[in-house]
């Protein structure tokens, strides 16, 4: 055993023999720092911003690489925010979190990451404002190399959990930003006021027991979103997705709401409009948009609804999803291009709970990615149940067999043996970075569609203000007038 121990003795003497002078020389070579003017560090931006970030919440976190790519290794003094902190921004330097790191050494061919964020202090303004630092890259040379860090905040009023009991406005001078619920109380109005923005937290809602009045303009819509304000990836806003929020409940005792020129979107569904008495007014929703939501965009049981001007586009389940009562939609844009996972038609029409006294789409588009986006439902026993529908002046995605009857009057088929039919219709949309516009292409079955008729009588301008009576064709269907060059009416 002896002789075992000192075999093992002499092997590890004989080893270091021959490994110390390579690692000695490996020392020397490490604690060799070039003091050339001519070596430099290299960024992967010279910049880093943040859009938009709430007072007092804390940002996401970015990140951007140092790299040394000059042949030889550097050892840096120091590296700091030239704030100190005081701007609200902080940097992780290679998991070292400070305002300050002293001799970071940094070899020829190697890199470190630095991690960013920022909390902005609150101001008590109504605008965004700017702020500005910058972290500074000392090297031996006695150069200084900097990123700069930019965020803009803005201060926000906070909902947690409100409840209006009585008559309120939310104006649009600062957002708000709501976490868990936002309840209107019966008997009571909540009323927005152009501009207003809504941002919900993660499984944050909307219920209205009273009556909802949102009144944006053009210029100035009132906007229902999540408060995910950074991005997924560098391509695709969180605000892109699906499912970022809850959505918006009308009870069976609200009546009399009003959404115009309000935009919504993003959410687990859009609007949903329980059950009510059908000889008073549910919903009236004008010149607006509801997007790309995980359930139905909007969906009414036994209600009564007018649509008019408006894009109800991309649901997990269906654009729009009526299941009796009496809807009326009057130049709308139903376009299910829903690209997360499985998705319904555009519209689905059922008798199931009760009767459909009416359901008349005049002057809309009806589309989406199947050959069939008109889902009908009616009961096993349809003679004994009303279910009351008519498409006039429409495009829509059915098969061409359908259209057999009365109901369908001056209505065209969005068909793929038309040059442009489904998605193609609308060709400034781009699905590899999740960006819908659903303006219409001059080779869309819509262009020319709709009636002149209504739209003098109901809707002259279209969603983004475009005249549908100027110009010798008739006016398109959906929600949007192709227009060129022309600009919307002041």
């Amino acid at each position: 055993m002896d002789k075992i121990f000192h075999y093992i003795h002499v092997a590890v003497v004989c080893l270091l023999a021959v490994v110390a002078p390579t690692l000695l020389v490996s020392c020397d070579d490490d604690e060799s720092y070039t003091t050339s003017p001519m070596a430099l560090l290299e960024f992967s931006t010279d910049t880093v911003r943040f859009d938009t970030v709430f007072t007092t919440i804390g940002s996401s976190t970015q990140v951007f690489k140092v790299y040394n790519r000059g042949g030889e290794s550097l050892m840096l003094p120091s590296i700091r925010l030239a704030g100190g902190g005081a701007t609200g921004f902080r940097v992780n330097v290679d998991g070292m979190s400070g305002t300050e790191f002293a001799d970071v050494e940094l070899r020829n061919g190697d890199s470190l990451f630095v991690f960013v964020e920022v909390t902005v202090d609150p101001r008590d303004e109504d605008n965004p404002f700017l702020l500005r630092d910058s972290l500074i890259f000392a090297l031996q040379s006695g150069l200084y190399q900097q990123v700069q860090l930019e965020a803009y905040g803005q201060d926000m009023i906070v909902l947690r959990g409100q409840t209006f009991a009585r008559d309120t406005i939310l104006t649009g001078e600062r957002p708000y930003v709501v976490y868990d619920s936002l309840v209107v109380d019966s008997g009571v109005t909540l009323r927005l006021t152009e501009g207003a923005r809504l941002y919900f937290h993660s499984g944050g809602f909307m219920r209205v027991h009273g009556t909802l009045r949102a009144e944006g303009s053009l210029e100035h819509p009132i906007v229902f979103r999540g408060d995910r304000l950074d991005n997924m990836f560098d391509y695709l806003p969180y605000d892109r997705l699906d499912n970022q929020w809850g959505g918006i409940i009308l009870s069976a005792s609200s009546y009399d709401n009003y959404l115009g020129y309000t935009d919504i979107h993003s959410g687990g569904w859009g609007v949903r409009c329980d059950s009510s008495d059908v000889v008073q007014n549910k919903l009236t929703i004008e010149n607006s948009v509801i997007h790309n939501v995980a359930g139905d965009a909007l969906s009414a049981v036994n209600a009564r609804l007018w649509v008019g001007n408006t894009e109800l586009t991309n649901a997990g389940h269906h654009c729009l999803k009526v299941r009796g009562g009496d809807v009326q939609v009057f130049f709308s844009t139903l376009a299910n291009f829903y690209p997360w996972a499985y998705r319904g038609a555009a519209l689905s029409l059922s008798n199931e709970w009760c009767p459909l006294t009416r359901a008349d789409f005049r002057n809309c588009i009806i589309t989406g990615y199947s050959s069939n986006e008109l889902m009908l439902w009616p009961t096993s026993e349809p003679d004994s149940i009303t279910f009351n529908y008519r498409f006039d002046h429409c495009l829509l995605t059915i098969p061409a067999d359908s259209i057999r009857d009365d109901r369908y009057a001056n209505v065209r088929c969005d068909s793929v043996e038309h040059d442009v039919s489904r998605i193609t219709n609308f060709p400034l949309i781009d699905t590899d970075i999740f960006y819908y516009d659903f303006s219409l292409d001059s080779l869309s079955q819509a262009v020319g569609a709709a009636s002149a008729d209504d739209a003098r009588l109901f809707y002259p301008l279209d969603r983004l203000g475009y005249n549908r009576l100027e110009g010798d064709e008739a006016p398109d269907a959906g929600a949007r007038e192709r227009a060129e060059e022309d600009s919307p009416e002041e």
